[in-house]
C-alpha cells in the first residue's frame, strides 16, 4: 500500500510540474554588430571579444551572445521568414531570460522555455534558428 502511494504522491507532483506553461523566446543575433564585451574571470583579465559570434564545427553551430552560448544542431529545420515578420516578434533579452529562471540557478537554463530561436537579419529575409540554450552540462 505504502508503494501505492509513494507512487501516486510522485505521478501527481510530476503532472502538475509538467504542467508549467513554458513559453517561445526569441533572440535577436546581430553578427554585424561591433560591439565588444569581456569574457573571462575579471574585466581587468578577461579577453575582448565580439559580442555576437559564432563556431561552426561537425555537424554544430555554437552562437556566442557574450558569455552566453547556443547550440544549432545542422540537423535541425531552420525557418526563413520576410523582413515584415519581425513587427511581430517579441524579443527577449539575456537579462529577461535570466530573471525568468527563477531564484534557483541549478535549473538547467534550456528547461524553462518551450523553444528558443535566434533571429538573425539576412537582407531581405529573417533566419530563425532553432537552438538551445548551452550549459556546462551540454557543451559541444
Amino acid at each position: 500500500m505504502k508503494k501505492f502511494i509513494y507512487l501516486f504522491i510522485y505521478s501527481l507532483i510530476c503532472n502538475i510540474h509538467s504542467q508549467e506553461k513554458k513559453e517561445t523566446v526569441y533572440l535577436l543575433f546581430d553578427s554585424k554588430n561591433k560591439k565588444t564585451c569581456i569574457i573571462g574571470e575579471s574585466n581587468k583579465y578577461g579577453e575582448i571579444v565580439k559580442k555576437y559570434r559564432k563556431e561552426e564545427r561537425k555537424n554544430r553551430i555554437t552562437f556566442f551572445i557574450c558569455k552566453e552560448s547556443f547550440v544549432l544542431d545542422k540537423k535541425d529545420k531552420i525557418d526563413t521568414c520576410d523582413i515584415k515578420y519581425l513587427n511581430k516578434i517579441k524579443f527577449e533579452t539575456l537579462q529577461t531570460m535570466e530573471s525568468k529562471r527563477g531564484v534557483s540557478k541549478y535549473v538547467f537554463k534550456n528547461s524553462i522555455f518551450e523553444k528558443i530561436y535566434l533571429v538573425e537579419k539576412y537582407k531581405d529575409i529573417i533566419i530563425k534558428y532553432p537552438v538551445i540554450w548551452n550549459t556546462d552540462s551540454t557543451q559541444y
